[in-house]
């Protein structure tokens, strides 16, 4: 790792096909296909980066046996890439099969940790809330992130999770985005995070809020386009999002491997607005 530099891989919505399932919205190319084109992408790279990161919808609704298969595509790339991979949950994975299957360790109701490196602290949180779409940061995350962020000397902090919070460009996601945005990011405001990093409405955005870069990465298995924001359009693609922190700095680059024109799925959504 480079002292002055980090770049950290963000993969998210992987929503790999459980066993004797069908791939999710009727996608044409196996999603497992399409994560390992984005590993050998990764492994083409002529400077290897420092870590992975999988934000979320790792399996789509699976069992223990699907996160066993999983844990051992990741100890696979861990040893042939040479660098960490770090995984956390979205709304469509199942936490007690991660537990038991992906670590092998008795079930708890949420998963969350931070590491430290040399430019940055970073936060992986668990904003799902049982197996309901929309995502919510529970109280007992709320004060480990304030009093982690309280001790933290002057690095910078980034988070990573699977829910975006509020901000322009999602307002008509607002249905199924992080519910308690506000209260997030009024913890955050004035602390050293730098950024917020997340996936689950499957379209790349990017935006400011109260000094805090909040970017969306795409999915590595479907693009959603919500340009129409009653019905939206699914199409296959795979895509992914090259993060550079530098010195005070943190800059995105999107990596897009595959996209279909063909609409495989629709989804109507009547409102768009905050769930009651």
């Amino acid at each position: 790792m480079n002292n002055n530099e980090l770049k950290i891989i963000h993969i998210t919505d992987t929503h790999l096909t459980p066993r004797g399932a069908r791939p999710a919205n009727h996608q044409q190319v196996d999603p497992y296909i399409k994560l390992q084109n984005i590993f050998q992408d990764i492994e083409s790279m002529p400077k290897r980066p420092d870590m992975v990161v999988i934000s979320g919808d790792l399996i789509h609704e699976g069992v223990e046996f699907d996160y066993k298969k999983l844990r051992d595509i990741v100890n696979y790339q861990i040893e042939k890439l040479q660098l960490p991979i770090y995984v956390i949950l979205g709304n469509h994975d199942r936490t007690n099969a991660f537990y038991q299957g992906y670590l092998g360790d008795k079930p708890q109701e949420k998963y969350y940790y931070n590491i430290a490196t040399s430019l940055c602290d970073i936060y992986f949180v668990d904003s799902t809330h049982g197996d309901i779409e929309q995502g919510y940061v529970n109280q007992e995350q709320l004060e480990w992130l304030e009093k982690s962020l309280n001790k933290s000397d002057k690095k910078m902090s980034l988070i990573f999770m699977h829910h975006p919070v509020d901000g322009p460009a999602v307002t008509h996601m607002r249905y199924s985005i992080l519910q308690n945005s506000q209260e997030l990011l009024d913890l955050v405001n004035g602390s050293n995070v730098k950024a917020i990093f997340s996936g689950h409405i499957h379209f790349s955005t990017e935006f400011n809020r109260d000094d805090i870069l909040c970017i969306t990465a795409d999915s590595s298995a479907y693009h959603i386009n919500c340009d129409n924001h009653h019905n939206h359009l699914i199409m296959d693609a795979t895509s992914y999002n090259i993060i550079t922190v530098e010195d005070d700095n943190v800059g995105v680059e999107t990596r897009t491997l595959l996209i279909h024109d063909e609409i495989i799925n629709t989804v109507s959504v009547d409102d768009t607005d905050w769930c009651k």
